[in-house]
């Protein structure tokens, strides 16, 4: 019985001399691994350089929108190519990244991808806007209107999907300009053709259609947006 107790005493001693180096030795391989959740995160955030997602990108939806993203200091920097629009995007993981909307209300989403060749290529906006990367920006080049051309634009068009929305449009000297009834807001267009204008500055296109007599009879807003022209 005495031996016995000798031996526990003795072993518990030497368990007692022995846990601190285990307990050293698991920290240095913790510290070692990066065990911690956060720079584990880290660490895939890293992965892939911020450098890598800078470019020109385009609205696949609207020719004329294209976002300019740069590199920023931990975050990348988007900024409209024609306005002043800019959103900070901050990362949440590899190739995910969130800004706020115009007001500052809204969390929106931005999910890159790579191509075949493994480069950054494209990203979708709020899970559901397609922009694709671009190697070159073509500046859209504006045509002159005469007053008698603008003026054939002139009048008030009806939301199709929606009867008590209204637009005014009225000839400028150099282009349009659209005012919106239900707010007064009012955007200027400069010609691109013969029936397409543009606001560079929001990306925002309009596409005249006329009929065979060759009158105004509807425009196409944001390439989704039919409006009809009222005749009056």
């Amino acid at each position: 019985m005495t031996s016995l107790k000798e031996n526990i005493v003795s072993n518990l001693y030497k368990f007692v001399l022995v846990l601190p180096l285990i307990l050293l030795t698991c920290l240095i391989i913790n510290s070692a691994s990066g065990s911690p959740v956060q720079a584990r995160v880290a660490a895939i955030a890293d992965s892939t350089s911020l450098k890598a997602f800078e470019g020109i990108y385009q609205n696949k939806d609207n020719e004329f929108s294209y976002f300019k993203i740069t590199a920023g200091t931990g975050n990348l920097v988007a900024k409209s190519v024609d306005g002043n629009q800019q959103f900070i995007l901050t990362r949440k993981s590899e190739f995910t990244f969130e800004t706020k909307d115009d007001d500052g209300d809204e969390t929106i989403s931005i999910t890159f991808s790579k191509n075949g060749a493994g480069e950054i290529s494209q990203l979708l906006l709020a899970g559901k806007q397609l922009w694709v990367k671009v190697k070159d920006y073509m500046p859209v080049k504006e045509v002159t209107l005469t007053q008698d051309q603008l003026k054939t634009f002139e009048g008030k068009y009806q939301f199709e999907e929606k009867n008590d929305a209204f637009l005014q449009i009225t000839a400028t000297a150099d282009g349009l300009m659209l005012k919106q009834l239900w707010d007064g807001k009012e955007i200027n267009f400069k010609a691109i053709s013969d029936l397409n204008f543009l606001n560079k500055e929001m990306g925002f296109p309009l596409k005249f259609t006329k009929d065979q007599a060759g009158n105004v009879i509807k425009v196409l807003a944001f390439n989704r947006d039919t409006w009809d022209k009222v005749k009056e």
